[in-house]
């Protein structure tokens, strides 16, 4: 009994470990994301550039996930999520460093910074869902309060970074990459409570050829729409804030005096401080963060494809309401209906990406010899989703400001239903704890 007692605390540990470093590792991500848009703003750097540089860090992170997957199934995951944050603090000095150079030496610097976070989110990721899925396996219910808490865990540590980061650039401008430097450190010690092993766990043997567990059918058959569902995140994520932040009063350069001035009837462009873009990113991440506790209740008396599709309509809806918003005359007041309404709407999108996790962990534990491997691909394919939503979000900004980044949305959006729909004429048997 006193064994059986034990082992639970364990499990339960290792959990609340894995999950408060998800939500802090998060947290600095967000804080980086924002501060780089803005410091770029700063600099008058095109929108095109700044797409670029932002999605940068994927082209690691897509070459390295599928590495350190393998690691992970062979050293264990402990070492792996310690190096995430020491990778990530490096990269963020080295960003701190751009601000002493030339632009024409500081663009190629700020290149290689994302390369470097790209090998810190390589690193981590996959290490901790492999922890979470190894600690939740066997207990359906608990796997699926695992998923639930864990995105929590990736939006609530989004929005506190999009306050944070916000904060650290008004009040200390490019020392503020100092700071963050520090906080990821935090990060480490925090994680320095994480197991290297779980009660009743048997050592797994590693995959002869991990790439082989990219070619499940299961894996493929809903991969399409998980990238299309990234790549609206990586529109958002990368171009947003930089289109909020244009100094349209005072362009830097004529590139951003000809885009200001085409795009002057669009609310959400241009003119907004660091704060304020800061604060409407922590809205949208708070209204994920509520949504993914409703769907986490919702989730087992669905069917994946069904709760994937219901959020693929909340993000139609979600394009409708981006519009009517954007093209609201700035002298009209706050658009409070049309807001309320988008908040109902991000509600029902938020449900896809735990659908998804829950098919990609259950999948990881009919392959536990290769739940690193498994796990890998979740980085990969969100890596390849905001790497093509964050580059092309640059080039439709550059073209359209946030209408462009609304049709290029719409556009992943569909993309999405549709593949979703493929998804689930080929879905297969029901998973555990699942409705048929």
């Amino acid at each position: 009994m006193r064994a059986t007692a034990t082992a639970t605390r364990q499990l339960a540990r290792a959990l609340r470990v894995g999950i408060l470093g998800t939500g802090l590792i998060r947290a600095g991500g967000a804080a980086i994301g924002l501060m780089l848009q803005l410091y770029e703003a700063s600099l008058g750097i095109p929108p095109q550039l700044v797409g670029l540089i932002g999605v940068a860090f994927y082209l690691t992170e897509l070459g390295g996930a599928p590495i350190f997957g393998a690691l992970v199934d062979r050293r264990g995951w402990r070492p792996l999520m310690l190096l995430g944050p020491l990778l990530a603090a490096a990269a963020v000095l080295l960003t701190w460093l751009t601000t002493a150079l030339a632009l024409t030496i500081a663009l190629p610097m700020l290149f290689i910074s994302r390369l470097l976070e790209g090998l810190a989110v390589a690193s981590n990721t996959p290490a901790t869902l492999s922890l979470l899925s190894a600690a939740s396996g066997g207990a359906p219910a608990l796997r699926a309060r695992t998923t639930g808490l864990f995105q929590i865990a990736v939006i609530g540590g989004t929005a506190a970074g999009g306050v944070f980061g916000g904060l650290l650039y008004t009040q200390l401008g490019a020392y503020g990459f100092l700071a963050l430097a520090g906080f990821y450190l935090l990060c480490w010690a925090v994680l320095l409570g994480v197991p290297g092993a779980l009660p009743g766990q048997p050592q797994a043997h590693a995959h002869p050829n991990p790439i082989a567990v990219f070619r499940q059918p299961t894996l493929w058959a809903f991969a399409p729409a998980w990238v299309a569902v990234n790549g609206i995140l990586g529109v958002w994520l990368n171009n947003f804030a930089n289109q909020l932040t244009l100094n349209c009063v005072a362009p830097p350069t004529a590139q951003i005096a000809s885009l200001c001035a085409a795009t002057s009837d669009q609310l959400l462009v241009g003119d907004y401080s660091a704060a304020t873009a800061g604060s409407i990113f922590t809205a949208f991440a708070l209204v994920f963060s509520v949504g993914m506790l409703l769907w986490t209740r919702i989730l087992p008396t669905l069917r994946p494809s069904l709760a994937m599709l219901l959020a693929v309509g909340g993000g139609l809806l979600t394009c409708a309401l981006l519009t009517l918003i954007n093209r609201q005359p700035a002298t009209a007041g706050p658009p409070t209906l049309a807001l309320a309404a988008l908040g109902g709407a991000l509600l029902v999108l938020s449900g896809f990406t735990p659908a998804a996790l829950g098919v990609l962990m259950e999948l990881a534990e009919r392959n536990a010899a290769d739940r690193g491997s498994v796990m890998g691909a979740y980085s990969v394919l969100l890596g390849v989703g905001q790497f093509i939503g964050g580059a092309l979000g640059g080039v439709f900004a550059a073209a359209d400001g946030v209408d462009g980044l609304i049709v290029l949305t719409l556009s992943f959006t569909i993309i999405a239903g549709l593949f979703v729909l493929l998804y689930r004429r080929l879905e297969p048997r029901p998973l555990l704890g699942q409705p048929a």
